[in-house]
């Protein structure tokens, strides 16, 4: 019966679904074909360079599974394919008693420099409208792979699983064209630290590898950030493999390094990476790493070339370097609830917030970085494998003031680049505010303002008792409200401060999220100067009108018996 499925193959469909390729070797010559296995015995791959649709016995090639896993809800099915030749489409159906499932095909990846495209993106989640949205423009821009940064669904239970994959059918194209998927590890998949390993077949179970592209053209370092939380004891070897595994290509032109939370979030609340930075960022600046890219916070950003420093200058443990740094690029939104661009860095080049991912097209001299936003997407028309790499009609890109484009290496002179221009200062630091003790009685003094620091102008103490919070509020005024573009708060505070616009809180800095209330301490103590710069917080303009505006902040010590707090604020804004 199997016999004769084989030379007829139109008579019955196979029953196997939720198909992806993934890659755990080199990628010119070899991949994973997986899929849930419904129903029927005996399934194989049959495949070859030669596309045969559905008659299966034409194919030169067949494969039996390499292995088979019980896990989430599928029986899930694996063929390792090795010998492949690079650059090279190939098609396949798999086939099994009952009958021969869909013809498909993939690309190997070329094993020599020459331009392709990929994608990059996480952060799918629960909200499945926009992830579809998402997964319908990959069939439409045909990558040769899709990079995904992990959090895929809300828990990884069975059902959310098996939902994902049903959407994922999504990416393929009309033609049948599927892509593989390199997939990173992220926090909604740490009920089971072996779940990428059991539904992808990667190839460590710990999730980190690294995967070379082109050969010398470029190299993908993926890393499990989430180790730090769910096997704190695998941490030393995985940072003893990346600072082994790194300097050993040189030679590399493009190196980019992929793992899912951020090393300084653009979201505020978002734990900051500071273990990541210890870990990892020099390592990165010493090789030569030109892209990081990361997702958890699901919003958008971009950054200039960064270097990992303490010094004058720097901030949250970077500084500009448009010689020599990396850049981050993220931070997932491929349909997870959408978070506030709301913790922008003085090297962010830019940010914002909705559902995204990125476009990439790479080529030996150069690495062109598009945000593609879903919207429209059936008005996308779709690419060819004869125009992979022009601007499909009808897409929508995220077009920042920095340009449309983020080029690698960055040049600050090339044409793709525009330089933003500067917000206009409409209260300085240091200009005069009112403070209250009581939030009653006021007084005026110049900024920054507080105690128990020599560099803070002193408030009046009634018997010399430090309290807890202080308040302080200054009119503001602005012309025309609706020209505003962006709005920016640069908060310096010890410890923690709120910041209330027109009687809207728009900043929320080192405080407990809740009711805020006279006994409120700050999250942490604020140590050193260095530490009570000005952190410039995006806020959106909406809350501000023509005319008078009322900014009010109060300010939280860290602990009772605190000896300082200090505040100043600049207003900045864009037109």
């Amino acid at each position: 019966m199997f016999f004769l499925l084989l030379v007829l193959p139109g008579l019955v469909y196979g029953r196997a679904d939720f198909y992806r390729v993934s890659w755990r070797d080199d990628p010119a010559t070899a991949a994973v074909i997986c899929w849930n296995q419904v129903s029927g015995e005996e399934p194989e791959v049959c495949y070859g360079t030669v596309d045969h649709g559905m008659k299966a016995i034409a194919y030169e090639n067949r494969a039996r599974p390499t292995r088979t896993l019980e896990y989430r809800g599928m029986n899930n099915h694996f063929v390792r394919l090795e010998n492949l030749q690079p650059d090279t489409a190939y098609y396949f159906v798999v086939c099994d008693s009952e009958g021969v499932g869909r013809r498909l095909w993939f690309k190997t990846a070329p094993d020599k420099p020459q331009p392709f495209t990929f994608i990059s993106g996480g952060d799918s989640r629960t909200n499945p409208q926009p992830r579809r949205e998402g997964n319908k423009l990959v069939a439409k821009l045909r990558p040769l792979f899709v990079l995904f940064g992990g959090d895929y669904s809300g828990s990884g239970t069975a059902e959310q699983w098996r939902e994902w994959f049903a959407d994922w059918q999504l990416t393929i194209s009309e033609d049948g064209r599927i892509y593989p998927i390199i997939a990173t590890h992220g926090n909604h998949e740490n009920a089971d630290l072996l779940m990428m390993e059991h539904l992808f077949d990667t190839p460590h179970p710990d999730q980190y590898y690294s995967l070379g592209i082109g050969g010398d053209m470029m190299r993908i370092w993926v890393l499990n950030s989430e180790l730090e939380y769910k096997a704190p004891t695998k941490v030393p070897l995985q940072n003893e493999w990346i600072h082994a595994d790194l300097p050993k290509y040189p030679a590399v032109n493009w190196k980019l390094v992929a793992y899912h939370r951020p090393m300084r979030a653009h979201t505020a609340h978002k734990a900051e990476g500071l273990n990541r930075i210890k870990w990892w960022a020099q390592l990165f600046y010493d090789q030569g790493v030109d892209a990081v890219i990361e997702s958890d916070t699901h919003m958008v950003k971009q950054s200039y070339p960064v270097r990992p420093s303490e010094g004058e200058g720097s901030y949250e443990s970077f500084i500009r370097d448009d010689e020599k740094g990396f850049m981050f690029i993220g931070e997932g939104s491929w349909g997870a609830p959408a978070r506030p661009a709301n913790d922008d860095k003085p090297w962010t080049m830019a940010s914002d917030s909705f559902h995204q991912f990125k476009w990439i097209q790479v080529y030996p001299d150069e690495m062109l970085v598009r945000t593609v936003k879903f919207d429209h997407i059936d008005s996308v028309e779709p690419l060819t494998e004869a125009n992979l790499f022009d601007e499909p009609k009808g897409m929508v890109f995220w077009e920042p003031e920095s340009g449309q484009v983020l080029r690698l290496p960055f040049d600050k002179n090339h044409p793709s680049y525009t330089k933003p221009p500067e917000p206009r200062m409409v209260v300085a630091h240091g200009s005069e505010w009112e403070w209250s003790l009581d939030g009653t009685n006021w007084a005026k003094g110049i900024a920054p303002l507080g105690y128990g620091d020599k560099k803070v102008n002193p408030v009046a103490l009634p018997d010399g008792v430090k309290p807890p919070w202080i308040a302080f509020r200054k009119e503001v005024e602005v012309g025309d409200a609706g020209a505003v573009t962006r709005l920016f708060f640069d908060l310096k505070v010890d410890d923690g401060g709120v910041v209330n616009l027109n009687g809207h809180e728009v900043v929320r800095h080192n405080l407990p999220d809740g009711e805020l209330k006279p006994e409120t301490l700050a999250l942490k103590k604020m140590v050193g100067w260095r530490l009570k710069r000005g952190i410039p917080f995006p806020v959106d303009p909406k809350f501000l009108k023509s005319g008078t505006n009322l900014v009010e902040v109060r300010v939280y010590q860290q602990s009772p018996k605190s000896s300082d707090l200090m505040f100043d604020m600049a207003v900045r804004v864009k037109e």
